[in-house]
C-alpha cells in the first residue's frame, strides 16, 4: 500500500511520487507528497482527511455522495478539501503536484465532537472550500515536515484543526462556548514538574493531558489560560532559560548543549535562542563571560 497525495489506495505499480514524508500521530497522521500527473481510479478510505494543495497543483475530484450523486470539481492551489471517511472518490492528477494532507481518526473526531457539543456530527465534502485557517495552518505543517518536527507544537495544530472540522465543516454547525477554565494550581505545577524534567525529550501535547488526566483539547485551551502561553511555546521557552544557564556557567561547546536540550542541530537551537533573545548562543556566551 502506497500512500498517495489524497488518500491511500492499493496499486499494482509504485505510484510516481517523486517525495514524500508521512508523520504518524495520535489522532492520525500528515503526509506529504509531491507527485507526477497520474489517474486514481475510484476509492475510498476509513479516515478523515483535510488536504491543503500547495504550489501550482490543479487536479479533477469525481465522488459520490451519500445520496448517490456523481459530482466532479477542478481543486486548486488556494482551495482547502475536507473528505468525510470511507467517501467514494476518484482523481486526476493533471500537472505535478505539491499537498499537505492531515488524517484523523473517526473515532478522535467523534470523541472531540461529543466533549465540544454532546451530539455525534457528521462531516461533509468540501473539494474547493477556501479556509484561510486551514490554509495558513497546512503551510505551517508543510514547515514543520521540512525541518525539525515539533511534536508539541503539530499535535496543538491537529487540535486547532480538528475543533474547525467539527465547529464548520458538519452537516449541522453547532455553537460552541468558548468559556475556558484554568488548570488547578496542583495540575499547572504537575504540567510544569513534567516539563522541566523532560527539556530535552520530544514532549507530546497528549503524554501532559495525561499528566492531568483530562483531554487534549481542554488541557491545551487551560494550559494557555493559565499561563498566557501554548504548551508548545512555554517548552521552547524553558529550554532557552535552561540554556542560559549552561552557556554561562558550563563550558560545554554550543553544539552539545543544543543536543542536551532536544534541539534537532545547533542551527535549530541558534535560530530558537535568537528568536527569545535577539542574540546569538555565542553572543550571550560572550557577553555573560564579561560580568
Amino acid at each position: 500500500m502506497l500512500p498517495d497525495l489524497l488518500c491511500q489506495t492499493p496499486r499494482e505499480h509504485p505510484l510516481p511520487l517523486i517525495f514524500e514524508r508521512t508523520l504518524q500521530l495520535n489522532a492520525g497522521s500528515i503526509f506529504y507528497a509531491s507527485s507526477n500527473p497520474n489517474h486514481f481510479p475510484e476509492h475510498s478510505v476509513p479516515k478523515i482527511k483535510i488536504s491543503v494543495p500547495l504550489g501550482k497543483a490543479s487536479f479533477q475530484a469525481f465522488w459520490q455522495t451519500s445520496a448517490g450523486q456523481r459530482k466532479q470539481k477542478h481543486v486548486r492551489s488556494g482551495h482547502i478539501c475536507v473528505l468525510p471517511a470511507n467517501l467514494p472518490h476518484e482523481v486526476v492528477l493533471e500537472s505535478k503536484q505539491e499537498m499537505i494532507s492531515i488524517d484523523f481518526e473517526p473515532a478522535f473526531i467523534e470523541q472531540l465532537a461529543e466533549e465540544l457539543t454532546g451530539k455525534n456530527v457528521e462531516i461533509i465534502e468540501q473539494w474547493t472550500a477556501q479556509d484561510p485557517l486551514i490554509q495558513q495552518l497546512g503551510i505551517d505543517l508543510h514547515k514543520e515536515l521540512h525541518s525539525s518536527p515539533r511534536l508539541l507544537y503539530i499535535e496543538s495544530v491537529i487540535q486547532v484543526l480538528a475543533t474547525h472540522l467539527v465547529r464548520h465543516y458538519c452537516t449541522n454547525p453547532i455553537a460552541i462556548a468558548d468559556a475556558v477554565s484554568k488548570l488547578s494550581a496542583q495540575s499547572l505545577q504537575q504540567t510544569i514538574d513534567y516539563i522541566h524534567a523532560r527539556l530535552e525529550q520530544d514532549i507530546t501535547l497528549s503524554e501532559l493531558a495525561e499528566v492531568v488526566q483530562i483531554s487534549q483539547y481542554r488541557f491545551a485551551r487551560a494550559f494557555k489560560q493559565s499561563t498566557g502561553i501554548p504548551p508548545h511555546q512555554y517548552l521552547l521557552m524553558q529550554r532557552v532559560e535552561r540554556a542560559k544557564k549552561l552557556l554561562i556557567e558550563k563550558q560545554l561547546p554550543i553544539v552539545d548543549i543544543s543536543y542536551q536540550l532536544g534541539f534537532a542541530s545547533q542551527s535549530h537551537f541558534a535560530a530558537t535562542f535568537r528568536r527569545f533573545t535577539n542574540l546569538t548562543p555565542k553572543v550571550y556566551r560572550n557577553i555573560g563571560a564579561s560580568f
